[in-house]
Parts: C-alpha cells; sequence; structure tokens
C-alpha cells in the first residue's frame, strides 16, 4: 500500500470502531493501543486521531456501542426475572466488551455525551422493568440498584473463577435464584 492511500478510508472513525470491537471480543482485556488497531485496519495511526483524541476516547465511543447494545437486548424483557436473565447473557456472552462497559467511572460517562444518553437507555429501560409503577424516585433507584448490583457482582465473581464452574445458562438460573427471580423448584421426593 502506498503511503498515500493508507490515509483513505471510507469511514474509518466506524471502521475504526468496530475493529476496536474485535480486539476486545479476541482480548477482553482490550489492552491495544491505538497503533495496532491503525495497524490493523492498514492506515497511518495519526489518521485515528482525526475520530479519537486518545484512546480512552475510543473505550468511550466502545462503551456507548455496547450499552446501546444492551438496552436493545433488555427492552424486551417483560419483567424483572427476564431483564435480570438478559443482563448476565449479555456480560457473560461479551465479556471484553462488558468489561469496557462497566470500566467507564461516573465522570467519564458524564463526560462524553452519546455515553450518557446510552447509559441512560439502560437506565430507562431497567426501571421499566424493575421498579414498581407509582413509587417514589429513590425507591424506584433502589430498586433497580439492587438488581444490578446483584448482577454485576456474580458476574464479575463467575469471570473471576471463584464460583463454582457452571455454564451460563446455569449461572443465570443461580442468580435469578439468589435474588429471588426464579419461580420456585419443584421439590424432589
Amino acid at each position: 500500500m502506498t503511503r498515500r492511500a493508507a490515509y483513505h478510508h471510507g469511514d474509518l472513525a466506524t471502521a475504526a470502531l468496530d475493529a476496536a470491537l474485535e480486539l476486545v471480543a479476541e482480548d477482553p482485556s482490550a489492552s491495544f493501543s491505538l497503533r495496532s488497531l491503525a495497524e490493523r485496519l492498514e492506515v497511518a495511526h495519526r489518521a485515528l486521531y482525526n475520530h479519537y483524541s486518545d484512546r480512552e476516547a475510543l473505550l468511550a465511543a466502545i462503551a456507548a456501542r455496547g450499552f446501546g447494545q444492551l438496552a436493545e437486548c433488555l427492552a424486551p424483557a417483560p419483567d424483572p426475572a427476564g431483564f435480570l436473565a438478559a443482563y448476565v447473557r449479555f456480560a457473560l456472552g461479551q465479556p471484553g466488551l462488558y468489561a469496557v462497559m462497566t470500566g467507564r467511572n461516573h465522570d467519564q460517562i458524564n463526560a462524553v455525551s452519546a455515553l450518557r444518553a446510552a447509559v441512560d437507555r439502560v437506565i430507562a429501560v431497567a426501571l421499566d422493568a424493575l421498579a414498581t409503577p407509582g413509587a417514589d424516585d429513590d425507591m424506584r433507584r433502589r430498586q433497580v440498584m439492587r438488581v444490578w448490583m446483584l448482577a454485576h457482582g456474580a458476574i464479575g465473581l463467575q469471570r473471576a473463577g471463584m464460583l463454582r464452574l457452571r455454564s451460563d445458562e446455569e449461572f443465570a438460573a443461580e442468580v435469578l435464584q439468589i435474588a429471588g427471580l426464579a419461580p420456585p423448584q419443584e421439590t424432589k421426593r
């Protein structure tokens, strides 16, 4: 490839985000550099800086895409059990993406409007699925946080290998049992 051709790319911002998501899927630590991403895209690494000011800006874009996908996965959940099961499946199915998403702190989320909007979509879906209609705002927030904290903690323990190894489906069912959201099990005689 000639030097000049390396700078021409259709939609480099989207291509870079898509390639970064592939890298995160391959290596959940998300330890890639902008230089390695540029090499993957066969563009000069400086070209990426026209779209992402630094690696953190790219990670924020990845997180925004992830929260958007999570909102879509959670939206059809008709009840708390469906919400929790979908959340756990999403996190376990895409560990690198989930790690990037949950690696953003409050200030980082609020600093990027697209990320803030994507997180707000997840919160809105969570409120619809988990909070008691008509309850005061504080109660609704606590109902959402209870399930979200339980799920995030359980996922962290599972990913760290601290729990007895189970399939994703068995683990999701166990989290539902612990949260008191699964239908009662039949007792064996």
